[in-house]
């Protein structure tokens, strides 16, 4: 074959394979793209689910995990609805799959049950299907919330001058923090001015007392925590463009001057720890109302709900009990009606006023937790 006649054939040959492989990439970029959804319900099917844990509904901080059970979905598109769920704040954990194409969520308890979160209404599920999600609920809740430590432990864990992270459990940012001082708890300060900004940032731009419930975290370990965000004492980090520290408590750690515990940084220390709703269900009359008095002055609208065991918002700008809470003996009772003086500044108010707070408390049986059902501000 003459020499011009053979590379002419093998030029054709060339250009005829080069456009048969643009044509076949093109056809699979289209059957992809024609074919995701299909795809996507194929996984769906298949048992696909997704396990998110956030401290509160409205919670920027997440922890998700996925993990595929054909069987758990099966009974769960079987299954009925069970008993009422009654507890007072929905589970913090979500389980979320595909039913023919439609989205499913449900709340799912630490012990595996699953709940209808409109309908408050558990689901029946067998008892090897609650175990698997059992397991699975511990480990997704064990990485998103922190260890509950004694104070004298956390101290040894974090000592003076160590630095770590310190994550808002609400917000999810997070800033380095060092130890400065603090022998009943930690007095720390942001490392950095960014540091510094971040943290102002947690508080809505405005330095604070409240209480935030923070995960601290040093070489491999996560603590559950309780900080405020207001600088004052010493100050130790030139720079920093914080006057001072701030504080961070642990497990029945307590403040300097009172040497007693700070119910508000308890309650947000068991928050860090996902102990919540435990935590609250094992108080005194006494000490639920503490919590009730912390919520309203920090406006948190789940702690009141775990208080009262309703969706409610108090509109107050300050709150702070007065009074000391009379030693009484109610273990043999199911109601409490008691007074308690506080200071308080409604909203509309500019003055702090001295009030009092009558709250009537009950409880279904001797073996189960106070509830504060309702609270009048005189």
């Amino acid at each position: 074959m003459h020499p011009l006649r053979a590379n002419s054939l093998l030029l054709k040959l060339f250009y005829s394979l080069l456009l048969t492989n643009l044509l076949t990439a093109a056809i699979g970029i289209n059957t992809w793209a024609h074919g995701y959804m299909p795809l996507l319900e194929e996984t769906a099917s298949s048992g696909e689910f997704h396990l998110i844990v956030k401290v509160s509904p409205h919670a920027a901080y997440q922890t998700e995990a996925i993990f595929v059970d054909k069987k758990l979905q099966r009974e769960l598109e079987d299954g009925g609805t069970g008993t009422p769920f009654i507890a007072p704040l929905p589970p913090d954990t979500t389980l979320s799959f595909d039913k023919k194409g439609v989205p499913q969520r449900y709340g799912v308890t630490p012990n595996g049950e699953v709940v209808d979160l409109a309908a408050r209404l558990t689901l029946n599920i067998s008892s090897t299907a609650q175990e698997t999600l059992r397991s699975q609920v511990q480990v997704v809740r064990a990485k998103h919330y922190g260890e509950i430590l004694p104070w004298e432990e956390a101290s040894e864990v974090l000592p003076k001058y160590s630095k770590f992270t310190i994550v808002d459990v609400e917000s999810g940012l997070s800033f380095e923090g060092q130890r400065r001082a603090g022998s009943h708890h930690a007095d720390v300060q942001p490392l950095t001015k960014s540091d510094s900004a971040t943290l102002k940032t947690i508080y809505g731009g405005a330095w604070s007392w409240d209480r935030k419930a923070v995960l601290v975290k040093l070489n491999g370990r996560t603590l559950a925590g309780s900080m405020h965000g207001m600088p004052h004492g010493g100050d130790g980090i030139p720079g920093n463009d914080f006057n001072g520290h701030f504080c961070i408590h642990f497990l029945g750690s307590v403040t300097h001057g009172s040497r007693s515990v700070d119910p508000a940084h308890q309650v947000m220390v068991h928050r860090a720890a996902g102990l919540l709703t435990e935590y609250i269900s094992k108080l005194s009359p006494w000490a639920l109302i503490d919590v009730w008095i912390s919520a309203a002055n920090q406006g948190d609208l789940q702690l009141l709900q775990v208080t009262t065991g309703q969706e409610q918002a108090l509109h107050v700008r300050s709150m702070r009990r007065l009074s000391k809470f009379p030693e009484r003996d109610v273990s043999q009772l199911l109601q409490l009606d008691t007074a308690v003086d506080v200071s308080a500044t409604p909203v509309r108010p500019s003055a702090v006023a001295n009030r009092r707070v009558l709250f009537h408390l009950e409880r279904a049986s001797l073996d189960e937790r106070w509830y504060i059902r309702s609270a009048v501000m005189q």
